[in-house]
């Protein structure tokens, strides 16, 4: 269990018409991870408290509580989630990074590893919510795996 911060402003818009209505907002997020396709998203439920998302769950791996973690918390609207997941493994926990202006994967795999050419685990670490390594943007959170 864990309170993680993020930043309120940043990340994918998903409910402009839902402001103060809490309980949308948690059906919503779990919506957004079925659909994104992390693993283990129909293993957990959200609720929405004033912008800190509550995620509760049982029976999922470290890899997967941590992705569903980043996932809800990179939502705007939401400041700090709230990690209630049981695991099923004793893998340690991730680092995380928040993203700045004219970060690149690259820069940041430079500045936690001491190598650009690492960019890859850190892409492939934070799959599905990216993309592309080159979609990231500002205020965003990644997932930093052990090198």
């Amino acid at each position: 269990m864990g309170l993680f911060d993020f930043v309120k402003d940043a990340g994918e818009k998903l409910w402009d018409s839902l402001k103060g209505h809490d309980s949308d907002q948690g059906s919503k997020l779990e919506e957004h991870l079925k659909k994104t396709g992390v693993p283990g998203a129909e293993k957990v439920s959200v609720k929405v408290e004033d912008g800190k998302a509550v995620v509760s769950g049982e029976g999922l791996t470290q890899e997967q509580k941590e992705k569903i973690q980043v996932a809800v918390g990179n939502v705007a609207g939401i400041g700090s989630v709230e990690n209630n997941v049981s695991v099923t493994d004793t893998a340690e926990e991730a680092t995380y990074y928040t993203v700045k202006s004219d970060d690149t994967l690259s820069t940041i795999s430079k500045h936690v590893y001491g190598d650009a050419n690492k960019y890859n685990q850190i892409f492939e670490a934070n799959k599905p919510m990216l993309s592309h390594p080159d979609k990231i943007y500002p205020g965003q959170v990644l997932i930093i795996p052990k090198a």
